[in-house]
């Protein structure tokens, strides 16, 4: 049983206090945009996949998700696209800026943000689960993003080089190497297994700190309509998704799971997406840096909310 001020103040506030002091320490110069650049490149590339690869190694994966929590989990992400495109047209959001807003609006940083709470909460176990739906969810948000981007970008939809790419990411590469290692029943040396721990364990900490360094400088300036945007990502898709869940019958876990999951900010790799296509940078940069601060308080108050109406 998960009590609501353990949540707040083991799970939350640790991943908040660390987020504050990158802030702190990039306002004060103890660290750098190129400090910032250089580690978050080692938690994606070196970091992250050691704690995916090893936590998937070492868990029992026997029932670790259903599948209807996965296909929900899948659906929800597909059906948050196409409400935010929806919106998007709606609001009558000038076209040169419709791919960015969605963007925004559905594509979040679940492998980092998301994790970091997961694990904090469940321990390995939200390793192991946390790196399940984050490999769901990349692989899911780099094609929606391909998709809109190229189509408000009046290029031609290449998705055959977005799948190559997603071959060769290090989270999803590092997920599916751990999975065939359990199956194998592959025993590494205990050294190994300690350094892989270590290395593994950089991860949310050093992640942390570079998304708070990355908030201290920016400008938080946002086009008029992308608030709904942001308000799309982090209130209105993780509410509607995880009360449907509710009603749908899934277990107090697989509500959290959900829930923090679909709340997660908007994802930095948004960013790069967008610039590479010649769309907004600095808005989707802004808004990355505005969910972020949105997104911490909704999961804050949510998670102890789930838990006093699931009642267990």
């Amino acid at each position: 049983m998960l009590e609501t001020q353990s949540v707040i103040l083991d799970v939350a506030a640790p991943v908040l206090l660390m987020i504050a002091m990158g802030a702190l320490l990039r306002r004060i110069q103890l660290i750098n945009d190129g400090f910032i650049l250089v580690s978050s490149r080692f938690v994606f590339q070196v970091s992250m996949p050691a704690l995916f690869f090893f936590g998937m190694m070492s868990n029992n994966l026997n029932g670790l998700i259903s599948l209807n929590l996965a296909a929900y989990f899948l659906a929800a992400i597909g059906l948050t696209f196409l409400l935010s495109w929806w919106l998007a047209v709606k609001l009558n959001v000038p076209e040169r800026q419709r791919g960015v807003f969605v963007q925004i609006a559905f594509r979040g940083n679940c492998g980092i943000f998301s994790v970091a709470l997961v694990v904090n909460m469940f321990g390995q176990e939200g390793v192991a689960l946390g790196g399940v739906m984050s490999g769901l969810s990349v692989l899911l948000f780099n094609i929606l993003a391909e998709v809109i981007l190229t189509r408000y970008s009046h290029g031609q939809l290449r998705l055959v080089p977005v799948l190559k790419s997603l071959l060769k990411n290090p989270l999803i590469v590092s997920i599916v190497l751990g999975v065939g290692a359990n199956m194998i029943g592959l025993t590494l040396p205990a050294f190994v297994m300690k350094t892989g721990s270590l290395i593994g364990g950089l991860s949310l900490p050093l992640a942390l700190v570079c998304i708070g360094g990355s908030l201290a400088t920016s400008g938080f300036i946002l086009p008029k309509h992308f608030s709904m945007a942001m308000l799309c990502k982090v209130l209105l898709s993780p509410i509607l998704f995880t009360a449907i869940g509710y009603g749908l019958g899934f277990s107090q876990k697989e509500l959290l799971f959900l829930f923090i999951f679909l709340a997660a900010p908007t994802a930095a790799s948004a960013y790069v997406t967008a610039v590479a296509k010649g769309d907004d940078g600095k808005s989707t940069a802004n808004a990355i840096a505005s969910t972020t601060l949105v997104s911490s308080v909704v999961i804050v108050v949510g998670i102890p909310l789930i838990i006093w109406v699931t009642g267990s």
